[in-house]
């Protein structure tokens, strides 16, 4: 594959050290890639790639490898790892600031946040943030990213300008996976539910003011979340209950849920086509849910324990 087509899924897989290429026109993974295989031999180590952000100008993925604190950066059209650049402990998510060329890697382990130079991939700083932090959103006109602690109960506001934090805000909640709707109005924040707690919570916050608006509570163990373009509907995955949540934005209710494979997790839209895409870590699939029947079309296997995804 020397030039990436447009339909296209990239999916990490944590369990096998991998990168899914899907093809969505074919139906089928095409390709996977292997983070441990430099071009000329193989690592033995576990890499655990847990999160992607994808550089759509140059073409290049970045990994977050929770296991081998360490963020992998890989070339998708000449199918190459071209560098791998160790962060700090256990790095979950990463987000990329064109506008300041910056990439952030949180680091669920050490408490903190890497920050790289996109162009030479040197690192610019290590910032401290609060007690375990994981899920990332970066605003629209990329001035800022929240970073959610769910150790700490904490969200971590960072100007993208001076690498500074503006505060940490303390939460009612354990912020874990977030994501800023299409129009950078609201900030999404899927609350951490343990293995005792088992009560979903789905947090909504201004973006400006990170003022709450919302507590959505349902399902057990949500995982990720993303609305549409006109904030009419949020979607969000649930592990526990092997389905996907339909709530209503606008009247402030569930209407139902879209039964997955078993242990949904990352979760991505076509917002063109209608089409949600949803990892399942159990089953080894993305499943392609078909948004105005709301069923599940098509289940494609890929590699083991896939997390998250990119649509392209």
């Amino acid at each position: 594959m020397r030039c990436l087509p447009n339909d296209i899924l990239l999916i990490s897989n944590f369990s096998d050290d991998s990168i899914s290429i899907i093809d969505l026109v074919q139906g089928l993974e095409v390709k996977k890639l292997k983070l441990c295989f430099s071009g000329k031999s193989s690592s033995f180590s576990n890499f655990g790639p847990h999160h992607i952000a994808f550089d759509e100008r140059s073409k290049l993925l970045y990994v977050p490898n929770s296991w081998h604190s360490s963020i992998s950066v890989v070339d998708i059209n000449t199918e190459k790892i071209i560098d791998t650049i160790f962060v700090g402990s256990h790095p979950s998510q990463v987000i990329l600031s064109q506008k300041y060329h910056h990439i952030y890697v949180a680091n669920t382990d050490s408490n903190s946040v890497s920050i790289l130079n996109l162009d030479t991939l040197d690192l610019v700083l290590q910032l401290p943030t609060g007690e375990m932090p994981h899920g990332m959103a970066i605003t629209k006109d990329q001035e800022r990213i929240f970073i959610g602690n769910y150790g700490s109960g904490e969200i971590t506001e960072i100007s993208t300008n001076t690498n500074e934090i503006i505060k940490n805000h303390s939460m009612e909640y354990r912020p874990w996976h977030m994501r800023i709707d299409e129009s950078g109005e609201f900030l999404y924040v899927v609350h951490y539910s343990d293995q005792f707690t088992r009560k979903g919570k789905v947090l909504i916050y201004e973006t400006e003011s990170l003022k709450q608006v919302e507590c959505i509570n349902l399902g057990k163990m949500p995982v990720e979340a993303i609305s549409d373009n006109e904030n009419e509907y949020l979607y969000i995955t649930d592990s526990d209950m092997d389905c996907v949540h339909i709530y209503n934005l606008k009247k402030h209710k569930s209407e139902g849920i879209i039964k997955v494979n078993t242990m949904p997790h990352g979760i991505e839209m076509d917002r063109n086509k209608g089409r949600l895409f949803v990892t399942s870590i159990q089953k080894n699939t993305v499943d392609i849910i078909d948004l105005p029947t709301k069923k599940v079309v098509q289940s494609i296997p890929v590699g083991k324990e896939p997390t998250s995804i990119i649509y392209y």
